[in-house]
């Protein structure tokens, strides 16, 4: 418990345990010393009325999920995000997540059989809420081909998703990346690299973390494309060709 980190990680949420949604994620992130500004900020008080799909990459496995929950739902409450149902266990989040069955290491694993969670999803958008996916469905490797950090291919049970929800679209990047031994650990294994995760969460006090929110897409966009493997490419660009803003607005500030 203790070389893995996960004690340490306990005590961390224990400290903020008793507060619930943003006013958990507030204290934890202020709790951590994590700094973090947002490129084109004023895209926030731009998001759509209604229900709207927010799409993001995923470099530290955790943490940015906690960040996006703190920024979106502060300004869209019923905002929830979907994760697995190992994460779904933190109950001071619960009323921001949809739990959905999760996908071990590389192996492809649609979630689209958790009819449950699919359910709830697109109840939620019907109602007209938000709700934010880590498309790729896990943390992003490092890939020896491109010899870069990047995300697997994302899941068809999200782009199914997306293809019947047909309500815009917010891409948010994070320009920052987990430390390069995690992702080293990561070409050896991911079970090995899982083993440094809860670390993670510890090392990010000294930087300052950097998020863009893009253009909305609007569903006139992508309605038209035929499968998923268009539609991924199409999201893809907005996600991972987002250019690096010249200004980051402090999140303490917004």
């Amino acid at each position: 418990m203790s070389i893995f980190g996960i004690t340490r990680v306990n005590h961390l949420y224990g400290r903020s345990a008793d507060l619930k949604g943003v006013e958990f994620t507030n204290h934890l992130l202020a709790d951590l010393g994590i700094k973090w500004g947002i490129g084109n900020a004023e895209r926030l008080e731009q998001l759509p009325e209604g229900a709207f799909i927010t799409i993001s990459n995923h470099p530290y496995g955790g943490l940015d999920g906690v960040m996006l929950v703190d920024l979106i739902a502060n300004k869209r409450p019923t905002y929830k995000f979907m994760v697995n149902n190992l994460v779904y266990k933190a109950e001071a989040m619960q009323e921001n997540f949809i739990s959905v069955v999760p996908q071990k290491g590389q192996k492809q694993i649609d979630p689209m059989l958790d009819y449950r969670g699919i359910k709830e999803t697109l109840m939620h958008l019907q109602q007209g809420n938000p709700v934010g996916f880590f498309p790729a469905g896990g943390v992003s490797s490092f890939d020896l081909k491109s010899m870069k950090v990047c995300d697997r291919e994302w899941q068809k049970g999200i782009l199914k998703i997306i293809q019947m929800a047909k309500v815009p679209i917010v891409p948010i990047r994070f320009f920052d990346l987990n430390s390069m031994f995690f992702y080293f650990l990561g070409v050896i294994d991911w079970r090995i690299r899982q083993v440094r995760m809860s670390h993670e969460l510890f090392n990010k006090s000294k930087k300052n973390h950097r998020i863009g929110i893009g253009k909305t897409i609007m569903p006139d966009a992508f309605i038209g494309l035929k499968d998923t493997k268009e539609l991924e490419n199409f999201l893809r660009k907005a996600v991972y060709e987002m250019p690096l803003p010249e200004t980051f607005t402090p999140r303490a500030e917004l």
